[in-house]
């Protein structure tokens, strides 16, 4: 079985450094050199807080956070399952004026995806009330908040990657179906690296910085959009920062993840 990119890079780190890695359960390592010993849970190397963490996960708390310090970002507005957040209210009721408020102030279509996540699983593109209904209320079968957002016409989709407040890498998301209207890559989208001499490096990287610095997340991917009528707007925030389908391409954007990779690794365990 081929072994995945991120586990691949991170063994031969540990080898370099001379850590013993040794896979406690799926997604959990742990990484000892004499009294030393750091555990890495699926990408996630500790270097965040918690707090930074859970901010920069939710849509809907991200974008309200960017909104009050006048970073432009895409429009996410939570949803709330009825049962599961009970004791805050009638969120049918809540939900129904919430959506109500949205529709006076965007357009169809729009976007309706869980409030965390960012593999792309669960978005859909609604046209209607009926539709937005059946979504919404498949999505809190297992979801305990989802989120509302306009539909953006994208041009280009940037993933930036900042490290201790330095943009390490800056990536345009290349989709190869154009029916498709999301930019991840798990369903196929390619990466083309954006170098420092292009003309829009300097405005995705002074983006990203901010929005990495307000959230107080020291590693992290922000993944900006480019539209005509918006022009460069933030659409999500992950505090844990996936480099497998970039580095898988080649092998110099494989050893490009692997410098990344080796520096979050290097300040976790020190």
């Amino acid at each position: 079985m081929k072994q995945p990119v991120f586990y691949k890079i991170l063994l031969e780190i540990a080898k370099e450094n001379g850590f013993k890695v040794r896979r406690v359960i799926d997604n959990v390592f742990e990484l000892k050199k004499g009294n030393k010993k750091v555990y890495i849970r699926g990408k996630n190397f500790g270097i965040n807080s918690s707090v930074a963490g859970k901010l920069a996960a939710n849509k809907g708390q991200t974008y309200m956070i960017l909104k009050q310090n006048e970073i432009p970002a895409v429009p996410h507005f939570g949803l709330y399952h009825p049962e599961t957040y009970a004791e805050f209210g009638d969120q049918k009721k809540r939900n129904k004026r919430r959506i109500d408020a949205i529709l006076k102030r965007e357009k169809w279509p729009l976007v309706i995806k869980p409030a965390e996540g960012s593999s792309g699983k669960g978005v859909e593109l609604v046209s209607r009330k009926r539709d937005l209904k059946n979504a919404m209320n498949e999505l809190f079968i297992r979801e305990d908040e989802v989120v509302l957002s306009p539909f953006r016409v994208i041009e280009h989709e940037y993933r930036v990657v900042v490290f201790n407040g330095k943009v390490e890498l800056i990536f345009d998301k290349k989709r190869n179906d154009k029916d498709e209207f999301r930019h991840n890559l798990c369903f196929g989208a390619k990466t083309e690296i954006v170098s420092q001499e292009d003309k829009v490096y300097k405005k995705l990287s002074n983006l990203a910085k901010r929005t990495a610095k307000i959230l107080g997340l020291e590693f992290a991917s922000v993944d900006i959009i480019e539209t005509e009528e918006f022009g460069l707007e933030i659409l999500e925030v992950n505090s844990i920062v996936s480099l497998s389908y970039f580095g898988s391409e080649s092998p110099e954007k494989y050893k490009i993840a692997k410098e990344i990779y080796k520096k979050a690794f290097k300040k976790a365990i020190k």
